[in-house]
């Protein structure tokens, strides 16, 4: 099957994410470009299945993603299978924050097409807010596996479709 993974990295890690994904996508069989929002240009109907995922922004995702969920929605991918993702500093804590990934299911979702997975959530550690240092943070020891293995595992869910 042909999809692609599409991400909204602020520091680099989502990227890091989505580019591991995409290789246990490939892994698993698939044909996946991984394209940052910025670089997605027209959405091709003809493809199989849609990735999606950001920095987590508090609350929820960027603007510019969202705005990209929501044209996937309604650009003739109702029926097609999706998941998403999202990097955050909040996701192992004790009240964990809406993650990019939340939001992006509901958008996706909502417009019909069918999701794969819950929403995969890679941690940031060490991140301070802004004006309250300069760490931007780093994903946390083992995320960067364990995102290539959620890629071979929708992958084998896409196989088995």
């Amino acid at each position: 099957m042909r999809g692609m993974v599409i991400y909204k990295s602020w520091w680099g890690s989502c990227r890091k994410i989505a580019e591991a994904i995409g290789d246990g996508l490939r892994e698993a069989g698939h044909e996946v470009q991984v394209v940052a929002v910025e670089d997605a240009g027209k959405l091709d109907a003809s493809l199989d299945f849609m990735v999606i995922g950001a920095a987590t922004r508090w609350p929820g995702a960027w603007p510019k993603i969202k705005r990209f969920a929501k044209r996937v929605a309604r650009a003739g991918f109702a029926g097609k299978p999706f998941a998403t993702f999202s990097t955050g500093a909040t996701v192992n804590t004790d009240e964990p924050l809406t993650q990019a990934s939340e939001v992006l299911y509901g958008i996706l979702e909502a417009g019909g097409m069918v999701a794969l997975a819950p929403p995969f959530k890679a941690a940031i550690e060490g991140y301070k807010p802004p004006g309250k240092g300069e760490d931007r943070g780093t994903l946390a020891e083992g995320e960067v596996a364990r995102a290539r293995e959620f890629g071979r595992e929708l992958g084998g869910k896409l196989t088995s479709l």
